[in-house]
């Protein structure tokens, strides 16, 4: 079934014209032509503006991509695309205010980027914490043999150890960048091929954000480059690099007017990594039913993440594990509950092998 089912019950699909009623032309033709004028207006929005990073405008574009998607097929269609993604996209939003909310530092300390971590609580009287994940991090130095270093030096000394972007840095940014873009695209095509896949994706999407949050607000934690310049970061400066691959090719992020403020900037949302651990939802998500070079690709996208992380000065490893491991046991209960819903004879959507 695509996304024009109404009735998933009985598995009737709703087809509308094949033309349309005044011009006759085929309805599959606008549908290529306004998909055309969509890819065009997006390449030129990329080149002149950035490439979006914020909530709000992705998903207004996506709305605008699958009404493209549904035209011909009625108001019936497109009034069921709009149930399906509304609610997700309230709750999302919700999800990106109440990350601003869970920040110890006020607006006026956002705007001019000063980020004390000294005797720092958020509004539930909780404390920063700053040396735990250094800790862990230089114990993972030591255990892998690197001498207590941290693994945030060691890769930027390895991978960028002077002024000027490496072309790896274009990679960086990439991957990076894609934590803003992997979700929603693996929504769109679900809900295009699979609705109800498409419905547990979201849910479990949903869940991970709320999990991520109440860390945010119980375990308030500063990132690398925030422990650096609160001057507490053991070595050498941490960089913040990953954005800066794009200046190789002449782009740049965009977060849209609603990034500015409080509400939407939490500098301590460290743990968990959500970058990480998006990206092992992902993976795990179509992990099940696939071979071992397509799980080889798959797992090889959070390993990405994670080196760019530490490239960029983003995270530490142990906010990245537990990132990782936040994606898992969501992943798991799933698949749990799953189980117990085929013993008791409910009804489940198929494997998800796809």
């Amino acid at each position: 079934m695509t996304a024009t089912d109404l009735t998933e019950e009985t598995g009737h699909r709703v087809v509308g014209p094949e033309r349309m009623r005044w011009t006759g032309w085929r309805w599959r033709t606008v549908r290529y032509v306004a998909f055309a004028a969509y890819a065009v207006g997006l390449l030129v929005f990329i080149e002149l503006v950035g490439i979006p990073t914020d909530r709000l405008g992705i998903y207004g574009g996506i709305l605008v991509f699958l009404s493209i998607s549904v035209l011909g097929h009625g108001w019936a269609a497109w009034w069921q695309m709009m149930f399906d993604w509304l609610p997700f996209q309230a709750v999302l939003l919700a999800y990106d205010y109440s990350r601003g909310f869970a920040s110890p530092y006020s607006d006026e300390q956002v705007v001019a980027k000063t980020y004390p971590i000294d005797d720092v609580h958020n509004d539930l009287g909780l404390p920063l914490h700053v040396q735990f994940p250094i800790d862990f991090d230089q114990w993972f130095g030591r255990f892998f043999g690197g001498a207590g270093l941290m693994p945030t030096t060691w890769v930027q000394e390895h991978f960028h150890p002077g002024t000027s972007i490496p072309l790896i840095g274009l990679f960086v940014s990439l991957v990076y960048c894609s934590h803003f873009l992997v979700m929603p695209t693996v929504a769109v095509v679900l809900w295009i091929r699979n609705r109800p896949r498409f419905l547990i994706w979201m849910r479990m999407v949903i869940a991970l954000a709320v999990c991520g949050v109440a860390t945010y607000i119980l375990y308030p934690m500063a990132p690398p480059w925030l422990a650096d310049n609160g001057g507490v970061f053991p070595g050498p400066p941490v960089g913040r690099y990953t954005s800066e691959g794009f200046d190789l090719i002449g782009l740049h992020m965009v977060g849209g007017a609603l990034s500015s403020g409080q509400h939407l900037v939490n500098p301590v949302a460290a743990m968990p990594s959500l970058h990480t651990a998006y990206a092992t939802l992902a993976a795990g998500f179509f992990w099940f039913g696939k071979n071992w070079w397509q799980k080889t690709l798959l797992a090889c996208y959070p390993l990405a993440m994670g080196f760019s992380l530490l490239y960029g000065g983003e995270h530490y490893v142990v906010d990245e594990i537990a990132g990782a491991a936040y994606a898992l046991a969501i992943i798991a209960a799933w698949r749990l509950l799953r189980r117990r819903r085929i013993r008791r004879g409910a009804a489940v959507v198929a494997d998800p092998s796809w």
